[in-house]
């Protein structure tokens, strides 16, 4: 070999190692410096064990799948997968991609009866409580299901088995569009403690008394405890484990031990006895379904943060004088130690792994968790667990920047449009930020944005 020769791969390697080296620092920096909370959009939370993340990419696999009618799919359903309605923009675990096909329609009426039927509905839809309200029990409701199995898929039944989908009956004066969410960093929501959002509740009274929210309370069915719910556009879902079988059942038709009545367009899940026959029996999971989904939604990383810039920070200073902080609670911590439901538990056994990267950590959603109300502009009149027609869970703010749709119908087109909607308890707040400038608006903006 030549003295050239031997120069030049030399040079080479040295190139190469002197490379690598300067990757791995600036990926150290990088991580370094990362919140403890923060990871990759669609990703797992930062601080997972080797065998945890194996676990992540296992569940994953089960929220992108497509089920069929032979895995419980059905009768009626909206999806095929929970990654269609939350798959979108671009990661998985964001927004519904339009507000055709992956949102939900609710739909109601007055009792007919009650004092409040003879009222005008824009008088009382935003206080209408659950005993002034007909869900329609007796016609699928309150949920729309758009698609059958019998529709989709003609091939795996008879032609004397059909099962009609879902319409909105004709008498349903309440009806509720409902947007799709972002679930990232839904598992560090979900370890929050019960006291931590009571106290929300007492802080905002003693402190802000014409904004403060309330909390929303609901029996666990998984261990018929009360914990303080925190998910949903009415904070009506106590955990990630009820937010999936509820989801599985009303979107999708799988039935589960928590939710084992079967969607159909009758009372209570009854279909024609043929169809009986063809259908799997219910419940159509044994819990391995809904371990799964749980589970990657509870390690599925938080939004990371956009640039601080001089803007940003001025922004957030406005954020706070205008009181927007009182809603959206910046800060939240979770409890001391996380124990997650294995997604490879041996069934029916559940098996718990403890998890440090959820556990005793400090995150930022911007919000209280706790309902609002926010006037007859906004109210849908449909209540939810404790919430009236008018309340609205204050909707966690990070991750703005990655939404094209907002509020719970997705109706406002950009977030100049959702802040000027506020009204109820937040109509002040609204009116102080009408009045910015054009400098400090666009520094609130941009303070929103970076989130």
């Amino acid at each position: 070999m030549s003295f050239y020769t031997f120069f030049k791969y030399r040079f080479v390697v040295y190139c190469l190692v002197v490379g690598f080296a300067a990757y791995a620092v600036v990926w150290l920096l990088n991580n370094a410096t990362r919140p403890a909370d923060e990871g990759d959009f669609g990703g797992p939370i930062i601080g997972l064990t080797p065998e945890q993340n194996r676990k992540f990419f296992l569940s994953k696999a089960f929220f992108e799948k497509k089920f069929t009618p032979q895995e419980g799919l059905g009768p009626l359903f909206n999806e095929r997968s929970c990654a269609a309605c939350h798959g979108d923009p671009d990661e998985i675990g964001g927004e519904g991609r339009d507000l055709s096909s992956t949102s939900i329609m609710n739909f109601a009426r007055r009792v007919p009866t009650s004092e409040v039927a003879k009222k005008p509905l824009k008088e009382v839809i935003a206080t209408l409580g659950k005993r002034d309200v007909d869900f329609f029990l007796t016609q699928g409701g309150p949920s729309l299901q758009r698609r059958s199995v019998t529709t989709e898929f003609p091939k795996l039944y008879p032609s004397d088995v059909q099962i009609d989908f879902e319409q909105i009956p004709i008498d349903a004066e309440l009806q509720s569009n409902r947007h799709a969410q972002i679930i990232w960093g839904a598992g560090l929501i979900d370890n929050i403690a019960d006291g931590d959002i009571i106290n929300n509740a007492l802080n905002e009274v003693q402190e802000h008394p014409e904004l403060a929210g309330r909390p929303i309370s609901a029996i666990d069915r998984f261990n018929e405890l009360p914990r303080a719910a925190r998910f949903g556009w009415k904070c009506q879902q106590i955990s990630l484990l009820s937010f999936s079988a509820q989801a599985m059942n009303i979107e999708m038709g799988i039935t589960s031990y928590l939710q084992h009545t079967e969607n159909t367009p009758t009372y209570l899940g009854q279909l024609p006895f043929k169809a009986q026959r063809v259908l799997p029996p219910t419940p159509n999971d044994n819990g391995k379904i809904l371990l799964a989904l749980t589970y990657f939604q509870s390690t599925l990383a938080p939004p990371p943060r956009g640039p601080i810039t001089p803007q940003v920070k001025r922004g957030d200073e406005i954020f706070h004088q205008l009181r927007c902080d009182v809603c959206h609670l910046p800060d939240a911590k979770t409890v001391s130690k996380v124990k997650l439901p294995d997604p490879e538990s041996p069934l029916p056994k559940i098996r718990y792994i403890e998890c440090e990267a959820l556990s005793n950590k400090v995150f930022h959603p911007y919000s209280d968790f706790l309902v609002h109300q926010m006037g007859p502009d906004l109210a849908d009149g449909m209540p939810q667990e404790g919430a009236r027609g008018g309340e609205w869970r204050s909707a966690p703010l990070w991750g703005l920047s990655r939404r094209r749709y907002f509020m719970h119908d997705g109706r406002a087109k950009n977030i100049d449009q959702a802040i000027d909607m506020h009204g109820g308890q937040s109509e002040s707040v609204r009116d102080e930020w009408r009045k910015l400038s054009k400098e400090d608006h666009d520094a609130l903006l941009a303070f929103l944005k970076s989130l």
